[in-house]
């Protein structure tokens, strides 16, 4: 089985930009991407009246009156074709308001709630005991250093014999004896090192060694205690207020239970608990990236000889499937890891994920999105079978007002943020809340990148009016989608007003929360008639107050 490398993180920014990568096509108007002024757009939100400006309740009533939003936007010199019959979402408030945010770190006392509420009385233990390595753990790596040997020494072979392979490039046997012997003292090497690792490896891990505090902890200050431990992470976590808790239980019981908690300044801020029945559920390190509801993490994957329905139809793996970004191939195989089937209807496990959220004071968060998925987890480690679950995921965001805070504006995204590190990365997801329900419980929760609101900077501002904020949508959208290499062709089937963060210019970990339009929908990329990528999400958004088209990347 092949294993998520960075290829995730890849992704994951990917993701996070939407699909507003392409927007580097030069804007004529020059203001309406560029050169915003967050002063302006603020002293913009509080003025009343003006011709082309109105409250809440009078764009609401206004864009009521386009129940449908349909129109073509063909643009043969830029190569985009945009098609829009779009139901228009409205929120039922007479305002809406600007607020500034700060990211908040997770603190103590929600760790101890859903640890209660989550694992119960159930033992946990620091999660260094998952990076022992047992007997068992290093036989099988000498067992796949032997089969590289006997893999390598065919393939080199093979060269010998082979009819495509010019006689000019053909090597000697001679060669080929020389090439595989130095491959086999290089590997003899590895597993040198390894063997000696099995003489004081432990037949199993004894967890009661690793006991926990329950407590989060600076990371500088685990590192101070155990430097072996936590010194390949300080450089991504050494900034003041880095903090960790990392915590596993045993196992005995059939769970294989992880809860975790992460403040970094860098990557963002999350506390995770999954519950597997096979395995640990790898956690993603540090960086946080966006949850799997992501829709460009369900979208078309590429590389199979046959679209995804058709894929999993023959695979027999109940769709939608979230595959977490792993590479598929014609030639796996799937098996889920528990029954496919759920006893209770998704309105049931709503319920339980808001009883959930209510015991931990999170009742500001409402449902957004979500529905029944196989979720690919990974190879079983004994055969080919890849593993997966089913489960009710459900997302949920935090609501203002009555209006729903979606991000629809994206994930900010810098680099040499630091003068004095030109390569330092720093990336701010958006808030969201994520939870899996299914006849085993609640097994799996992540908040991601929680927001305090520091302040009510405008309370009922005034906004563009709809007929305007349409023409800035069909004006716009074919130079953000527009691509030198590729034809776009997008389809555009909801517009919605709702809440997002955007980023203070000059500032990364605060933020103001403003009334964004969002035209969501699907894209999908064609070079010479094939279909190179399709991604679905918002294809662009537009920032209510001043119309401003919001770059995805940079936040604002």
């Amino acid at each position: 089985m092949r294993k998520r490398t960075m290829k995730k993180l890849a992704a994951a920014l990917c993701a996070a930009l939407l699909l507003t990568l392409p927007a580097c096509q030069e804007n004529p108007e020059g203001s309406i991407i560029a050169n915003k002024d967050m002063d302006k757009l603020i002293s913009e939100g509080a003025e009343s009246g003006g011709e082309s400006r109105v409250d809440a309740e009078e764009l609401i009533e206004d864009a009521k009156k386009t129940e449908t939003y349909k129109t073509t936007i063909d643009r043969p010199n830029l190569k985009v074709n945009v098609e829009v019959d779009a139901q228009v979402d409205l929120p039922g408030v007479d305002k809406l308001s600007i607020y500034r945010v700060r990211q908040k770190p997770i603190d103590q006392e929600l760790l101890d709630k859903v640890r209660a509420e989550l694992c119960g009385d159930v033992e946990l233990f620091d999660g260094k005991a998952l990076s022992v390595r047992t007997k068992k753990d290093i036989e099988a790596d000498i067992n796949f250093l032997r089969q590289s040997v006997e893999e390598y020494a065919a393939q080199e072979r093979q060269m010998l014999s082979d009819p495509n392979l010019e006689e000019e490039y053909r090597p000697t046997e001679e060669e080929v004896n020389a090439s595989i012997e130095d491959y086999r003292q290089m590997t003899q090497s590895d597993i040198d090192e390894r063997q000696e690792e099995y003489e004081t490896a432990p037949d199993e891990v004894n967890f009661a060694d690793y006991p926990t505090d329950y407590k989060i902890h600076l990371y500088r200050e685990l590192y101070e205690s155990d430097p072996e431990s936590y010194e390949s992470g300080l450089a991504l976590c050494d900034d003041e207020g880095d903090a960790l808790f990392d915590s596993a239980s045993d196992g005995s019981d059939g769970h294989y239970r992880r809860l975790v908690v992460q403040n970094n300044a860098d990557y963002s801020n999350k506390i995770a608990y999954y519950d597997n029945l096979r395995f640990y559920k790898h956690m993603g390190g540090v960086i946080v990236e966006d949850t799997a509801l992501n829709p460009s993490f369900t979208s078309r994957e590429m590389g199979l000889g046959q679209n995804l329905d058709s894929f999993w139809q023959k695979k027999g793996v109940p769709t939608p499937v979230i595959t977490n970004s792993y590479v598929l191939e014609d030639s796996f195989t799937f098996k889920p890891i528990d029954k496919t089937d759920i006893s209770f209807s998704q309105e049931e496990a709503q319920a339980k994920a808001e009883e959930l959220l209510n015991k931990l004071g999170l009742t500001d968060f409402k449902f957004s999105e979500g529905g029944k998925y196989s979720e690919l987890l990974g190879g079983d480690g004994v055969g080919t079978d890849f593993l997966y679950d089913v489960s009710y995921i459900l997302r949920y965001n935090r609501e203002l007002d009555g209006v729903m805070l979606t991000q629809s504006s994206g994930a900010k995204f810098v680099i040499g943020a630091d003068s004095s590190n030109p390569n330092r990365k720093q990336m701010w997801p958006g808030e969201s809340i994520e939870i899996r329900i299914n006849d085993r419980g609640i097994i799996g929760f992540q908040y991601n990148a929680p927001l305090e609101i520091t302040e009510t900077v405008v309370e009922g501002t005034s906004l563009k009016g709809f007929d305007e904020v349409k023409e800035i949508f069909e004006q716009m959208v074919p130079m953000v989608l527009a691509d030198s290499d590729y034809e776009y062709k997008a389809e555009v089937d909801r517009v919605r007003l709702s809440y997002s963060r955007i980023s203070e210019k000059d500032s990364f970990d605060t933020g103001l929360i403003v009334p964004v339009w969002s035209f969501e929908g699907k894209a999908s990329a064609y070079s010479e008639e094939y279909q190179m990528d399709e991604n679905s999400g918002t294809l662009i958004a537009i920032n209510a107050i001043d119309g401003s088209v919001i770059d995805a990347n940079l936040g604002y």
